[in-house]
């Protein structure tokens, strides 16, 4: 290819690591590139094309990073597997960060980033490793990858690669089928002549239905039935509305999680209880976990500082467990990374559909590992 489309692809490479597909222009990239309007057009038809050519090349580069994963044993395989991830994400950033935008807003791609996956797993395993396997490996690893590099953390790829292959040495006495008719306790701020909630309740709505970029003030006040000068007088813009609406999000959820926190059960159970109270959240209002991933775009601090704050609050709960903060941080890392890309699989790809199902193998594997050939 030319030096031209080489230029527009590395620009738009770093206008959307920076911003979100929305924010970005075709105008923009020719500006920042240095080439003419015409120029991109002769490569590309439109915005949408270029940002699903680098999801593409997404594919492409990992598949290549993983063509060679050295080891005798699975636990070598694995490690070097792991290793490869978290160097690829370090020279990779600005590409994974587009990527991470581009897996929910075009769902095609991230089924094909699995079956990259899939493949290297398959080496590591001698055998194909079924879609529930498939999330307990990777969410911990893909999570950890952009956490830990965005932060300047370093890996523990053995530590991570034990834990995956052998479990947690831990007990677990939960009845995951009961756990329907168990009462748990979620804090709502509620008043309903309160002008300001009613605003922030119909905002996150629109919000996670219709993209924050598509939701204008007026749409918001419209919905409300609120005049646009109350609006201004709760908020300076919109931004500061999004920012209120997330925090209110993120404090609930952590509330929710803490205050159904039971210290009589093993660390496990109160995490598979977690991942059960996770889906129910977000499940009664799947807008609200649309909504806390594009943020993660939007205004990426609040984002990573929802997670460390429920890091720290996973580490506490580990507390029984005779390991270093690095280590339990990585067992943090795990259990947040099957929640995230729990809400993935269940309500962007739809690769799963039975909760118990999920939640009963996840306890396996918490508890015993991954089978190995």
């Amino acid at each position: 290819m030319s030096n031209g489309h080489d230029k527009i692809i590395r620009t738009a490479i770093e206008l959307f690591a920076q911003n979100t597909f929305d924010e970005v222009s075709v105008s923009q990239i020719c500006k920042q590139a240095k080439v003419s309007n015409g120029l991109f057009y002769k490569y590309f038809k439109n915005k949408e094309e270029i940002f699903k050519h680098l999801l593409e090349e997404t594919s492409k580069r990992i598949r290549n990073y993983f063509q060679n994963i050295n080891g005798k044993t699975p636990e070598e395989k694995l490690i070097d597997f792991i290793e490869i991830n978290f160097e690829l994400t370090k020279k990779e950033l600005s590409l994974v960060k587009v990527y991470r935008e581009g897996q929910y807003k075009f769902i095609e791609f991230e089924q094909k980033l699995r079956i990259v996956y899939l493949e290297a797993l398959k080496k590591i395993f001698n055998r194909e490793l079924n879609e529930l396997e498939y999330i307990f490996v990777m969410s911990g690893i893909r999570f950890i990858n952009v956490n830990y590099v965005v932060r300047g953390i370093e890996n523990n790829s053995k530590f991570l690669a034990k834990t995956i292959l052998n479990g947690l040495s831990d007990k677990s006495e939960l009845n995951l089928d009961k756990l329907k008719d168990k009462d748990f306790y979620l804090r709502v701020p509620f008043n309903s002549d309160n002008l300001k909630n009613k605003l922030l309740e119909r905002g996150e709505i629109l919000f996670g239905t219709k993209g924050v970029y598509e939701t204008k003030i007026y749409d918001i006040t419209s919905d409300s039935s609120v005049g646009i000068g109350s609006f201004y007088y709760y908020f300076k813009n919109k931004e500061d509305f999004l920012v209120e609406i997330i925090m209110n999000t993120k404090n609930t959820l952590m509330y929710f999680l803490k205050d159904n926190y039971d210290e009589n059960l093993s660390p496990i159970d109160n995490h598979l209880m977690f991942l059960y109270l996770m889906q129910e959240y977000f499940q009664k209002s799947i807008y609200k976990y649309k909504l806390l991933r594009e943020v993660e775009f939007i205004k990426s601090y609040i984002s990573l500082d929802f997670y460390i704050s429920l890091e720290n609050f996973y580490i506490e709960t580990l507390k029984t467990y005779n390991l270093s903060i690095e280590e339990k941080r990585i067992i943090s890392s795990i259990l947040i990374g099957l929640s995230h890309y729990m809400g993935i699989e269940f309500f962007f790809t739809k690769n799963l559909n039975d909760k118990m199902e999920f939640l009963k193998s996840m306890k396996s594997f918490l508890l015993n590992g991954i089978h190995v050939e």
